[in-house]
């Protein structure tokens, strides 16, 4: 079986998704958080097209505010 890992949780692969879909599957809002693809920072403008392969590792990042 192939997995990839969201915040270093083991996921389940299956071909053609993409990080975009993921991140709607979660129920996160696209402006809420920040991802890092592999130790790469990933720009939204990016999610739709990047397709998460097996053995990625998917890091979410909620920005904290505040003053």
């Amino acid at each position: 079986m192939h997995e990839f890992t969201v915040n270093q949780q083991p996921q389940p692969w299956r071909a053609g998704l993409t990080v975009a879909a993921l991140l709607a599957e979660q129920g996160r809002e696209a402006d809420a958080v920040a991802t890092a693809l592999n130790g790469v920072f990933l720009p939204r403008s990016r999610r739709a097209s990047t397709l998460i392969q097996p053995g990625d590792a998917l890091t979410l990042i909620q920005p904290i505010t505040g003053g």
